[in-house]
């Protein structure tokens, strides 16, 4: 009889992980397949959705799963839940941060999927594998510039947040995999679309169109018609001036501890899950079906970082090292 792995492909490839690993390459931040806030947080939360200073992880699913702000107090009802001893961050200044606003119409995509010269979302691909996500009511941007005072604060506290993610709240993740938000990008209505291994008879193409019906209650909404892509889509609040809470990609550090204080904190021990064990072997930048502790090597790797569950080596001068889930180079802060 064979074995379960010889039965078992070598990666399983999510849409998620399709969607992210191919938009994550046009350097505009990390993609969320999932950009809503979740619905079990705190309705002060889900009001705004993801904030500068959010402490949290992405899911293999594409969503931000959040545990904490660091500028705002235990008393605050978006931190329901803090690390022991908790003190938060004195808030930043508001004039580093910067602001743009995207104008309606906006996309991105894979140099795969070509945008014809009209006014509507229509795109053509002659090639098997891409992505899209277009925006038809444009979005904003919002980044922290004076990053000093947080990274520092994060490297003091990353012990801890380590210990009650992974202990009071149990999402045993890897080392590498927590992430601090220093800015995000949203939308009011936003389309996905992500396709791989289609068909293309030779000189030929497909198209994907993202186009506007027309709606009594709301003017226009837009649906995909999209032959053998993977869509989703959301439609713009009802009521004009509520708030962004649709977050299409963050820009944010990475939080790894040195092996010593990780091994200290949790163990040497590695117990993987049966689709850990043989669908992470090949590092190719997919995403394991059902595996956290292997959930964010295929991001990593695209930096330069390990693709061994996202585990990152360090000196014991450097206990801590933070990097950019954008494309910047890694940058080490020391800790007496």
């Amino acid at each position: 009889t064979p074995s379960t792995s010889q039965n078992l492909p070598s990666t399983v490839r999510t849409e998620s992980g399709s969607y992210c690993i191919q938009l994550l390459s046009q350097g505009r931040g990390f993609p969320l397949y999932v950009p809503g806030p979740r619905m079990n947080l705190p309705a002060e939360y889900r009001r705004n959705g993801i904030a500068i200073g959010d402490v949290g992880r992405v899911t293999e699913d594409g969503i931000f799963d959040f545990f904490f702000n660091i500028y705002l107090s235990p008393e605050n009802p978006i931190n329901a839940n803090v690390p022991e001893d908790f003190v938060p961050l004195a808030s930043y200044d508001p004039i580093d941060i910067f602001q743009e606003d995207i104008d309606p119409g906006n996309y991105v995509s894979t140099p795969s999927v070509q945008h014809e010269m009209n006014p509507d979302f229509v795109f053509n691909s002659f090639e098997s594998t891409g992505a899209v996500l277009a925006l038809p009511h444009g979005g904003r941007l919002e980044k922290l510039g004076n990053l000093g005072t947080m990274r520092k604060y994060a490297a003091e506290n990353a012990e801890s947040w380590y210990k009650y993610v992974n202990g009071t709240r149990g999402r045993e993740l890897p080392n590498g995999s927590l992430y601090l938000v220093t800015g995000w990008e949203k939308a009011k209505s936003w389309g996905m679309a992500s396709f791989r291994d289609v068909v293309i008879p030779q000189n030929e193409f497909w198209r994907l169109c993202f186009i506007p019906i027309t709606d009594a209650d709301t003017d226009y909404k837009y649906r995909w018609q999209a032959g053998p892509a993977r869509y989703k889509y959301a439609d713009p609040p009802p009521v004009d001036g509520t708030p962004l809470n649709q977050t299409t990609f963050i820009h944010a550090f990475t939080i790894s501890l040195c092996e010593g204080i990780w091994g200290k904190l949790f163990g040497d021990v590695e117990v993987s899950e049966l689709t850990d064990s043989t669908l992470s072997k090949s590092g190719q930048g997919f995403v394991p079906y059902s595996s956290q502790s292997s959930s964010w090597s295929w991001s990593l790797s695209l930096f330069g970082g390990s693709s061994n569950s996202g585990v990152k080596h360090c000196t014991g001068q450097d206990p801590v090292i933070l990097s950019d889930v954008s494309p910047i180079p890694k940058v080490c802060h020391e800790r007496s």
